[in-house]
């Protein structure tokens, strides 16, 4: 079969991608497990208590809301191990909210529990994309893999940088949720990686380009919600196959970014290996990496007139 463009099937076939589309655009724009500017957030939430009201007079007023409207694409393999890709365009709503526990911003969709200069403690979103199993050549006749929501907590390290440079530590811990005709358990993953961003000024435009490199790790229930076989799927040219707990691969994340007051662009580029995983000798597996492409692009429309200090 070959490789599929999806436009306007989009909005129905991955009609649960767009309840989650806000977690989604922010999770690609800080790019899943990592985090934009902290640094200087941490820093200012840190020291804001003890800071005097000249100081405090001066910090960056900024609405406590915003909501941004655009446009995305994606490139990207089925799942990790299939050759066959899709490509397709989806609108991009860019939710901003910078309360004091609830948060929307540059730092993704989270709950903040903990913050200090050096390391924080929040609980994070993410998501994988449904995959119809009609659409891949190795999962003719298997079920459909219903869009998995991913929530946990996620402790973050500052190991070092300066004013414009920053290395983190990320330690995500995440329960996935499958949403198809209800809603399932479907496992959990580990994602240790290590980042580092960069922020410079281009063409008088804030810019951030980040690297993030890390493994994959994950429970039973979830290789198996890809990578496995049950009995009644079995045929002679695809056995039965149960995946074990463990290693899933390796993962390299590039993002450059930029937003201000008006808009944002993404763009992001993420390269995965499946070598060495647990489910590696799965019959739904025919290449070991995959790559995927995107970008994208809102403007802010909406804002508050009530603000906060930053």
């Amino acid at each position: 079969m070959p490789n599929s463009f999806v436009a306007r099937p989009v909005f129905a076939k991955y009609r649960t991608l767009f309840m989650v589309v806000a977690a989604f655009s922010l999770s690609q724009a800080s790019f899943a497990d990592t985090a934009a500017t902290t640094a200087a957030t941490a820093t200012t939430a840190s020291t804001q208590e003890n800071e005097n009201s000249e100081a405090e007079s001066s910090q960056e007023q900024l609405p406590l809301w915003e909501l941004g409207l655009g446009l995305g694409g994606l490139h990207q393999p089925y799942y990790v191990g299939t050759d066959q890709t899709r490509t397709f365009a989806f609108p991009v709503p860019v939710p901003v909210y910078r309360g004091r526990v609830f948060k929307s911003d540059d730092d993704g969709m989270r709950a903040e529990l903990i913050k200090d200069q050096r390391f924080k403690l929040d609980l994070s979103l993410d998501f994988n994309l449904a995959v119809d199993s009609s659409d891949v050549d190795l999962r003719q006749g298997m079920d459909d893999i219903g869009s998995l929501l991913q929530i946990g907590p996620s402790l973050q390290f500052k190991l070092g940088g300066g004013a414009q440079d920053e290395w983190l530590l990320n330690l995500p811990v995440r329960a996935n949720l499958e949403f198809d005709d209800g809603i399932d358990g479907a496992g959990y993953t580990f994602a240790p990686n290590l980042t580092y961003f960069n922020h410079f000024t281009w063409r008088d435009k804030p810019w951030r380009a980040g690297v993030a490199i890390g493994p994959q790790f994950g429970s039973k229930d979830y290789q198996n919600t890809y990578y496995g076989v049950a009995p009644e799927f079995a045929t002679p040219e695809r056995p039965e196959f149960e995946a074990d707990s463990g290693y899933s691969g390796s993962r390299l994340l590039l993002s450059l970014r930029s937003k201000d007051k008006d808009r944002l662009w993404v763009w992001f580029l993420r390269y995965e290996n499946i070598s060495g995983a647990s489910f590696e000798d799965s019959p739904l597996v025919e290449t070991s990496d995959g790559l995927s492409v995107g970008f994208i692009y809102s403007r802010f429309l909406f804002k508050s007139k009530q603000t906060v200090s930053r």
